[in-house]
């Protein structure tokens, strides 16, 4: 156990460490900018419901209840109620709010709806269910012009100071789309993005664009060593304790994920309306690696939502798996120092000794520098 206080408490020193880190981001785009190849990202992907808010007010939305979207969606299956009590609580003690869309199961999915390419129903029935539960959030993205949105899966887990860390990655995100942080945006996270892949279980670089932002000395980083990814060689390219904001390359599983209003209506298209060429996250990875739709996906490593694994017998912890894993007897979340999930009686009681998954990384710096590379 740890007393480390969330690090929003430290802010006026984290401004000045950002502020520095924007005068780096300047330098670096000046100096260097001209020999990189670099997307034309823009704001048209936009569907605003107020007046262009000034840089400062903007930025600071990330602090509200919906991480600086519009709307945080949880997918549920309805007879999960275990889920979706945990899941609320943890919200509530984050001060996020979500709403909730039912899951789908895959048995009620009839031939006739499939996209081309799933005519012979080549998905089990609960992967079927998933995609189809997620085609229908964001369905209601474009219906109701919804202008960005967080989709989660109920079982997600973060850390307890994700505000903090979504400030960081903020400006990773707007260095990646050539905006600075005093430009005027609808989204903290800049204009020009169509997705924010913030949960995920393996990515890379791109391999067209591979500029960085690495945010180092992260105090909610474990040590790379410790991490237990799919590519655990991939951070091994920065120091330990890094955090690195990019480009997809080739992101799989979708824990998480942000869309603008645009690219809710390009992945309706792509992924009902025109084709299926695979299970939901395997489609949109090709989707948003594929140069020519243009596409606009960004994501961190490691990623910021990760499953939580609740104590219990085979299938508590997955319904698109219902029948695979191991019974769990200890509860677990992956890669966070300071899961919400896990000091969910600290964040009721007012205690202040937080469950730190990574113990041993106690001499790091209570504040993140942040490094483009």
């Amino acid at each position: 156990m740890v007393a480390l206080p969330p690090l929003a408490a430290a802010a006026p020193t984290r401004t000045i460490v950002v502020a520095a880190a924007v005068c780096i981001t300047i330098f670096l785009f000046f100096s260097f900018g001209s020999g990189v190849q670099k997307p034309a990202f823009d704001s048209s992907s936009w569907r605003a419901n107020r007046e262009m808010p000034d840089s400062e007010h903007i930025m600071s939305d990330i602090q509200n209840s919906t991480l600086g979207f519009e709307k945080i969606f949880v997918i549920n299956l309805p007879e999960r109620s275990d889920k979706r009590d945990a899941f609320s609580l943890a919200a509530s003690l984050s001060n996020i709010t979500v709403d909730y869309v039912d899951g789908v199961k895959g048995e009620t999915v009839v031939n006739v709806s499939l996209p081309h390419g799933q005519e012979h129903r080549g998905f089990k029935e609960p992967m079927l269910g998933s995609w189809r539960a997620h085609m229908n959030t964001i369905r209601m993205m474009v219906e109701d012009g919804i202008s960005s949105a967080i989709i989660m899966e109920d079982d997600i887990d973060w850390d307890i100071n994700i505000k903090s860390q979504l400030s960081d990655f903020s400006h990773g995100s707007r260095f990646l789309q050539n905006e600075s942080i005093s430009d005027q945006t609808h989204s903290p996270y800049g204009d020009g993005w169509d997705v924010l892949w913030l949960g995920h279980c393996h990515d890379d670089l791109d391999e067209a664009d591979q500029r960085t932002y690495v945010i180092q000395n992260d105090p909610t980083v474990p040590a790379v060593d410790r991490l237990q990814m799919n590519n655990p060689d991939f951070l091994h390219q920065w120091p330990d304790h890094s955090r690195v904001v990019h480009v997809v390359g080739k992101p799989i599983c979708t824990y998480a994920y942000a869309l603008s209003y645009r690219g809710a209506q390009k992945i309706l298209y792509a992924l009902s309306v025109k084709e299926l060429r695979g299970l939901f996250d395997n489609a949109l990875s090709w989707w948003c690696t594929d140069k020519h739709q243009n596409a606009r996906c960004l994501d961190a490593h490691p990623s910021y939502f990760v499953p939580h694994k609740a104590i219990g017998g085979v299938g508590k912890n997955s319904d698109n798996n219902p029948t695979i894993g191991n019974t769990q007897d200890k509860a677990e979340t992956k890669n966070i120092r300071f899961s919400t999930r896990l000091n969910l009686e600290q964040l009721l009681t007012g205690r202040t000794d937080y469950y730190d998954s990574y113990p041993p990384e106690l001499s790091i710096a209570s504040n993140a520098d942040i490094v483009e590379w």
